[in-house]
Protein backbone atom coordinates (compact mmCIF):
# COMPACT_ATOMS: atom_id res chain seq x y z
CA UNK A 1 0.00 0.00 0.00
CA UNK A 2 1.19 3.70 -0.64
CA UNK A 3 1.88 5.68 2.06
CA UNK A 4 -1.06 7.71 3.51
CA UNK A 5 -0.51 11.64 3.37
CA UNK A 6 -3.38 13.14 2.86
CA UNK A 7 -6.25 12.45 5.07
CA UNK A 8 -10.02 13.61 4.85
CA UNK A 9 -11.65 14.29 8.03
CA UNK A 10 -15.43 15.33 7.34
CA UNK A 11 -17.65 15.19 10.94
CA UNK A 12 -21.00 15.30 10.48
CA UNK A 13 -23.55 16.09 13.58
CA UNK A 14 -22.71 15.12 16.55
CA UNK A 15 -19.57 13.63 17.62
CA UNK A 16 -16.88 12.94 20.54
CA UNK A 17 -13.62 15.38 19.99
CA UNK A 18 -11.34 13.19 21.92
CA UNK A 19 -12.22 10.18 19.95
CA UNK A 20 -12.49 12.47 17.15
CA UNK A 21 -8.80 13.10 17.97
CA UNK A 22 -7.60 9.66 18.85
CA UNK A 23 -8.97 8.17 15.50
CA UNK A 24 -7.16 11.07 13.39
CA UNK A 25 -3.85 10.48 15.29
CA UNK A 26 -3.97 6.78 15.51
CA UNK A 27 -2.85 7.19 11.33
CA UNK A 28 -1.74 10.70 11.16
CA UNK A 29 0.79 10.98 14.39
CA UNK A 30 5.13 10.50 13.29
CA UNK A 31 3.61 9.90 9.96
CA UNK A 32 3.97 13.61 8.15
CA UNK A 33 0.17 12.90 6.95
CA UNK A 34 -1.99 15.97 6.83
CA UNK A 35 -5.23 16.71 7.46
CA UNK A 36 -8.12 18.56 5.82
CA UNK A 37 -11.56 19.21 7.81
CA UNK A 38 -14.54 19.26 5.69
CA UNK A 39 -17.46 20.61 6.96
CA UNK A 40 -20.74 19.94 4.23
CA UNK A 41 -23.91 21.71 4.97
CA UNK A 42 -27.08 21.16 2.93
CA UNK A 43 -28.13 25.06 1.41
CA UNK A 44 -31.06 26.62 2.88
CA UNK A 45 -34.14 25.97 0.71
CA UNK A 46 -35.37 28.64 -2.00
CA UNK A 47 -38.34 29.52 0.04
CA UNK A 48 -39.48 33.00 -0.51
CA UNK A 49 -41.40 33.01 2.73
CA UNK A 50 -38.52 31.82 4.79
CA UNK A 51 -35.66 32.44 2.79
CA UNK A 52 -34.24 35.14 4.86
CA UNK A 53 -34.79 33.68 7.86
CA UNK A 54 -33.02 30.14 6.85
CA UNK A 55 -30.26 32.03 5.51
CA UNK A 56 -29.69 33.47 8.46
CA UNK A 57 -29.72 30.38 10.39
CA UNK A 58 -27.41 28.98 7.73
CA UNK A 59 -24.88 31.37 8.41
CA UNK A 60 -24.96 30.74 12.20
CA UNK A 61 -24.58 26.62 11.54
CA UNK A 62 -21.87 27.80 9.35
CA UNK A 63 -19.98 30.01 11.84
CA UNK A 64 -20.62 27.12 14.61
CA UNK A 65 -19.03 24.59 12.36
CA UNK A 66 -16.29 26.58 11.91
CA UNK A 67 -15.51 27.21 15.31
CA UNK A 68 -15.73 23.54 16.31
CA UNK A 69 -13.06 22.65 13.58
CA UNK A 70 -11.00 25.76 14.82
CA UNK A 71 -10.64 24.06 18.04
CA UNK A 72 -10.32 20.48 16.34
CA UNK A 73 -7.07 22.16 14.57
CA UNK A 74 -5.81 23.88 17.32
CA UNK A 75 -5.61 20.27 19.07
CA UNK A 76 -4.27 18.54 15.94
CA UNK A 77 -1.63 21.52 15.73
CA UNK A 78 -0.41 20.41 19.09
CA UNK A 79 0.46 16.76 18.13
CA UNK A 80 2.36 18.46 15.23
CA UNK A 81 -0.19 17.70 12.37
CA UNK A 82 -0.85 20.35 9.84
CA UNK A 83 -4.73 21.01 9.09
CA UNK A 84 -6.65 22.82 6.41
CA UNK A 85 -10.40 24.01 6.98
CA UNK A 86 -12.36 23.73 4.28
CA UNK A 87 -17.07 23.89 4.20
CA UNK A 88 -19.18 23.17 1.40
CA UNK A 89 -22.74 23.42 0.91
CA UNK A 90 -24.39 20.69 -0.82
CA UNK A 91 -24.87 16.53 -0.32
CA UNK A 92 -22.13 15.18 2.26
CA UNK A 93 -21.72 12.30 0.26
CA UNK A 94 -20.99 13.85 -3.20
CA UNK A 95 -19.24 16.61 -1.50
CA UNK A 96 -16.90 14.39 0.08
CA UNK A 97 -15.76 12.43 -2.88
CA UNK A 98 -15.75 15.63 -4.63
CA UNK A 99 -12.82 16.76 -2.25
CA UNK A 100 -11.53 13.26 -2.20
CA UNK A 101 -11.00 13.53 -6.01
CA UNK A 102 -10.06 16.98 -6.62
CA UNK A 103 -7.61 16.90 -3.37
CA UNK A 104 -6.34 13.82 -4.32
CA UNK A 105 -7.02 12.28 -1.06
CA UNK A 106 -5.42 8.79 0.49
CA UNK A 107 -8.37 8.22 3.08
CA UNK A 108 -11.58 9.38 4.46
CA UNK A 109 -12.48 9.34 7.82
CA UNK A 110 -15.89 10.31 9.28
CA UNK A 111 -17.75 9.54 12.73
CA UNK A 112 -20.65 7.34 11.90
CA UNK A 113 -24.17 9.51 12.04
CA UNK A 114 -26.46 6.79 12.78
CA UNK A 115 -29.42 9.12 12.08
CA UNK A 116 -30.99 8.59 15.15
CA UNK A 117 -32.38 4.84 13.52
CA UNK A 118 -32.18 1.57 15.77
CA UNK A 119 -28.64 1.19 17.84
CA UNK A 120 -27.79 -2.07 16.42
CA UNK A 121 -27.47 -0.13 12.68
CA UNK A 122 -24.66 2.18 13.33
CA UNK A 123 -24.29 3.71 9.40
CA UNK A 124 -26.42 6.21 8.17
CA UNK A 125 -26.89 6.66 4.64
CA UNK A 126 -24.40 9.32 4.22
CA UNK A 127 -21.86 6.57 5.23
CA UNK A 128 -23.72 3.76 3.47
CA UNK A 129 -22.50 5.96 0.06
CA UNK A 130 -19.24 6.59 0.84
CA UNK A 131 -19.17 2.71 1.37
CA UNK A 132 -20.14 2.26 -1.54
CA UNK A 133 -18.88 4.85 -3.84
CA UNK A 134 -15.85 6.39 -2.42
CA UNK A 135 -12.89 5.59 -4.57
CA UNK A 136 -10.54 5.36 -1.65
CA UNK A 137 -10.44 3.89 1.83
CA UNK A 138 -13.43 5.05 4.33
CA UNK A 139 -12.86 5.43 7.71
CA UNK A 140 -16.39 5.31 9.65
CA UNK A 141 -15.75 5.18 13.25
CA UNK A 142 -18.37 4.54 16.08
CA UNK A 143 -19.18 7.06 18.72
CA UNK A 144 -17.56 6.38 21.86
CA UNK A 145 -15.63 7.89 24.36
CA UNK A 146 -12.47 5.19 24.51
CA UNK A 147 -9.24 6.66 22.96
CA UNK A 148 -7.53 3.87 22.18
CA UNK A 149 -7.75 0.65 19.55
CA UNK A 150 -7.46 -2.63 21.46
CA UNK A 151 -8.34 -4.82 18.72
CA UNK A 152 -8.58 -4.90 14.71
CA UNK A 153 -9.91 -7.31 12.57
CA UNK A 154 -8.76 -8.08 9.36
CA UNK A 155 -11.27 -9.66 7.43
CA UNK A 156 -9.65 -11.43 4.06
CA UNK A 157 -11.69 -12.76 0.99
CA UNK A 158 -9.27 -15.48 -1.18
CA UNK A 159 -9.26 -15.88 -4.77
CA UNK A 160 -5.92 -16.62 -6.36
CA UNK A 161 -7.17 -16.90 -9.88
CA UNK A 162 -8.55 -13.76 -9.67
CA UNK A 163 -5.30 -11.26 -9.99
CA UNK A 164 -7.43 -7.99 -8.62
CA UNK A 165 -9.15 -9.76 -5.76
CA UNK A 166 -5.84 -10.96 -4.56
CA UNK A 167 -4.62 -7.82 -4.44
CA UNK A 168 -7.33 -6.23 -2.92
CA UNK A 169 -6.89 -8.94 -0.26
CA UNK A 170 -3.45 -8.17 -0.11
CA UNK A 171 -4.00 -4.51 0.32
CA UNK A 172 -6.57 -5.38 2.92
CA UNK A 173 -3.84 -7.00 4.75
CA UNK A 174 -1.19 -4.38 4.43
CA UNK A 175 -3.85 -2.02 5.75
CA UNK A 176 -4.48 -4.05 9.05
CA UNK A 177 -0.69 -4.26 9.42
CA UNK A 178 0.09 -0.70 9.45
CA UNK A 179 -2.90 0.59 11.46
CA UNK A 180 -2.58 -2.35 14.07
CA UNK A 181 1.37 -1.17 14.12
CA UNK A 182 0.63 2.32 14.44
CA UNK A 183 -1.76 2.31 17.04
CA UNK A 184 -0.24 -1.22 19.05
CA UNK A 185 -3.49 -3.00 18.70
CA UNK A 186 -3.94 -6.97 18.80
CA UNK A 187 -4.70 -7.83 14.94
CA UNK A 188 -6.99 -10.59 14.36
CA UNK A 189 -7.63 -12.21 10.99
CA UNK A 190 -10.67 -14.11 9.55
CA UNK A 191 -11.32 -15.85 6.71
CA UNK A 192 -14.58 -17.44 6.05
CA UNK A 193 -14.92 -20.26 3.17
CA UNK A 194 -17.85 -22.65 2.23
CA UNK A 195 -18.20 -25.23 -0.50
CA UNK A 196 -21.65 -23.68 -2.63
CA UNK A 197 -24.34 -25.36 -3.00
CA UNK A 198 -23.70 -28.06 -0.09
CA UNK A 199 -26.55 -27.72 1.51
CA UNK A 200 -28.70 -27.95 -2.14
CA UNK A 201 -27.35 -31.51 -2.57
CA UNK A 202 -25.71 -33.01 0.66
CA UNK A 203 -27.86 -36.50 1.52
CA UNK A 204 -30.20 -36.19 -1.42
CA UNK A 205 -28.67 -36.50 -5.39
CA UNK A 206 -25.17 -36.65 -4.04
CA UNK A 207 -23.48 -38.96 -1.66
CA UNK A 208 -22.22 -38.04 1.87
CA UNK A 209 -18.78 -39.15 0.97
CA UNK A 210 -18.58 -37.57 -2.03
CA UNK A 211 -19.79 -34.71 -0.32
CA UNK A 212 -17.22 -34.99 2.35
CA UNK A 213 -14.57 -35.67 0.18
CA UNK A 214 -15.05 -31.98 -1.34
CA UNK A 215 -15.08 -29.78 1.28
CA UNK A 216 -12.38 -32.05 2.70
CA UNK A 217 -10.33 -30.64 -0.37
CA UNK A 218 -11.80 -27.01 -0.66
CA UNK A 219 -11.06 -26.45 2.92
CA UNK A 220 -7.27 -27.55 2.64
CA UNK A 221 -7.11 -25.04 -0.21
CA UNK A 222 -8.14 -22.06 1.37
CA UNK A 223 -5.94 -22.78 4.27
CA UNK A 224 -3.51 -23.17 2.21
CA UNK A 225 -4.42 -20.10 0.22
CA UNK A 226 -4.80 -18.62 3.58
CA UNK A 227 -1.13 -18.99 4.89
CA UNK A 228 0.50 -18.27 1.56
CA UNK A 229 -1.45 -14.76 1.69
CA UNK A 230 -0.17 -14.54 5.90
CA UNK A 231 3.90 -15.39 4.21
CA UNK A 232 3.67 -12.78 1.46
CA UNK A 233 2.31 -10.08 3.74
CA UNK A 234 4.74 -10.81 6.35
CA UNK A 235 2.00 -11.14 8.67
CA UNK A 236 3.42 -14.08 11.36
CA UNK A 237 1.29 -16.47 13.06
CA UNK A 238 2.78 -15.30 17.09
CA UNK A 239 2.06 -11.57 15.86
CA UNK A 240 -1.34 -12.13 14.41
CA UNK A 241 -4.68 -14.40 15.86
CA UNK A 242 -6.14 -16.04 12.71
CA UNK A 243 -10.01 -17.55 12.80
CA UNK A 244 -10.75 -20.27 10.18
CA UNK A 245 -14.34 -20.32 9.74
CA UNK A 246 -16.95 -22.33 7.24
CA UNK A 247 -19.75 -21.06 6.52
CA UNK A 248 -21.47 -17.89 5.69
CA UNK A 249 -19.04 -14.61 5.95
CA UNK A 250 -22.44 -12.46 6.40
CA UNK A 251 -23.34 -14.41 9.30
CA UNK A 252 -19.34 -15.39 10.27
CA UNK A 253 -17.73 -11.75 10.03
CA UNK A 254 -20.59 -9.94 12.74
CA UNK A 255 -20.21 -13.12 15.00
CA UNK A 256 -16.52 -12.80 15.39
CA UNK A 257 -16.40 -9.30 15.60
CA UNK A 258 -18.98 -9.11 18.19
CA UNK A 259 -17.60 -11.97 20.45
CA UNK A 260 -14.35 -10.59 20.18
CA UNK A 261 -14.90 -7.05 20.78
CA UNK A 262 -13.65 -5.79 18.12
CA UNK A 263 -12.36 -2.20 17.89
CA UNK A 264 -12.07 -1.56 14.49
CA UNK A 265 -13.32 -4.20 11.20
CA UNK A 266 -10.88 -3.80 7.50
CA UNK A 267 -12.55 -5.26 4.72
CA UNK A 268 -12.71 -5.17 1.02
CA UNK A 269 -15.82 -4.30 -0.16
CA UNK A 270 -16.15 -5.44 -4.00
CA UNK A 271 -17.98 -8.39 -4.39
CA UNK A 272 -17.43 -10.98 -7.05
CA UNK A 273 -20.24 -8.90 -9.45
CA UNK A 274 -21.44 -5.84 -9.40
CA UNK A 275 -21.51 -2.66 -11.24
CA UNK A 276 -18.18 -0.82 -12.24
CA UNK A 277 -18.28 1.92 -9.87
CA UNK A 278 -20.27 1.03 -7.52
CA UNK A 279 -18.28 -0.31 -4.75
CA UNK A 280 -19.94 -2.54 -2.86
CA UNK A 281 -20.58 -6.52 -2.75
CA UNK A 282 -23.55 -8.06 -1.17
CA UNK A 283 -21.65 -9.63 1.69
CA UNK A 284 -20.02 -6.81 2.53
CA UNK A 285 -23.37 -4.39 2.81
CA UNK A 286 -25.10 -7.42 4.92
CA UNK A 287 -21.89 -6.87 7.03
CA UNK A 288 -22.09 -3.44 7.54
CA UNK A 289 -25.30 -3.47 8.52
CA UNK A 290 -24.83 -5.60 11.11
CA UNK A 291 -21.33 -4.99 12.70
CA UNK A 292 -21.39 -2.49 16.07
CA UNK A 293 -17.62 -1.38 15.61
CA UNK A 294 -15.80 1.46 13.50
CA UNK A 295 -15.20 0.38 9.54
CA UNK A 296 -11.85 0.74 7.57
CA UNK A 297 -13.54 -0.39 4.15
CA UNK A 298 -11.05 -1.17 0.83
CA UNK A 299 -11.30 0.01 -2.75
CA UNK A 300 -9.38 -1.81 -5.23
CA UNK A 301 -6.33 0.07 -6.37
Amino acid sequence: MKAVKNILVAPQGNYDKPALLAEILAVTRGTGAKVTLLGVLDPPPDDPDTRVALSNLHTWATAAQLREFEEVAAMLAKEGIETTIKQRNGKPDREIIREVTEADCDLVMKPAESEGRKLEFLFGSTDMQLFRMCPVPVWIFKPTHSTKLKRIMVAVDLFPSDAQKTALADTVLQWGKYVAGLTGAELHIVHVWDLQWESMVRGKSVSRQTIDDLVSALEQRHRKWLNEALARNELSADKTRVHFHKGDPKDALPMVASNKKIDLLVMGTVGRTGIPGFFIGNTAESVLRQVNCSVLAIKPD
